[in-house]
């Protein structure tokens, strides 16, 4: 920890859920006895029930954030106490910082667009070599092809399109994302993301981290990634967009 916990009394915070669902914020008023306490002047916290694990992240003046987790001890509209504080995990922390989104995109294997660009390089090559065999052929009779008469004797190759599947983006963070698909993926496996963002189009490449595991009773099956690769581009929007959902979410949970 780079800074006690005292040093953040005052300073606001995000209470998530396990699932990084934003349950509520408000202030940090204290710390006592592994406790922390939270309030918020306009009555407007969740409720939530006791032993509720949650995801707490602190926001310093001056300082970095500070990520913990514990247990719901006691819940009102206006304070929260939560026991059983711990740091979080490196990994936690990562995940900490995923907001509940509800977002569709479209998957598809690196490795299959790979393929697809060799197998299309190839076609294209090919079809050059046969365009200028039929162009020094016509030239050696006297004659120049039409564009019409050219696409008759050497149609244009048919171009290998990658597949693709359609999903869900059930979690996203600047680090990574959760996605649930009907495709199965196994762990390592290399992934391109493609989805819209603020009305404009995103394309993330990623690595699995986790493979597929079935949702109950559904043949859709989980899969986590973490990003690979980012663009400043890529990462400014996508920067934007959570600033902007979790803005979203805390006025949710305020019910403004």
């Amino acid at each position: 920890m780079n800074a006690p916990l005292s040093s953040y009394v005052n300073c606001p915070c995000e209470i998530k859920s396990e699932k990084n669902v934003l349950l509520a914020t408000g202030l940090l008023a204290g710390f006592y006895n592994n406790e922390l306490v939270i309030r918020d002047q306009r009555c407007t916290l969740a409720l939530a029930h006791y032993n509720r694990p949650v995801k707490v992240y602190l926001h310093g003046a001056d300082l970095s954030g500070c990520e913990l987790m514990g247990k719901v001890y006691i819940s009102t509209n206006s304070f929260m106490r939560i026991k059983d504080i711990q740091m979080l995990t490196g990994r936690e922390r990562r995940n900490c910082f995923r907001l509940a989104v509800d977002l569709e995109g479209i998957v598809c294997r690196a490795s299959e667009i790979c393929r697809a660009q060799s197998i299309n390089r190839l076609r294209e090559m090919n079809y050059s070599k046969e365009v200028e065999k039929i162009h020094l052929a016509a030239a050696a009779a006297g004659r120049e092809l039409t564009k019409e008469e050219l696409e008759q004797r050497v149609p244009k190759p048919k171009l290998r399109t990658p597949l693709s599947y359609p999903a869900k983006i059930a979690d996203l963070g600047a680090g990574g994302l959760k996605l649930i698909s009907k495709e199965s993926f196994r762990r390592h496996e290399r992934l391109i993301v493609r989805l819209e963002l603020l009305n404009k189009s995103a394309e993330l490449s990623c690595l699995t981290v986790r493979e597929s595991a079935k949702c109950k009773d559904s043949p859709f099956k989980i899969v986590g990634c973490k990003f690979e690769d980012v663009t400043s581009r890529q990462n400014n929007l996508l920067c934007s967009y959570l600033l902007q959902e979790q803005g979203r979410q805390i006025r949710k949970s305020k019910r403004v």
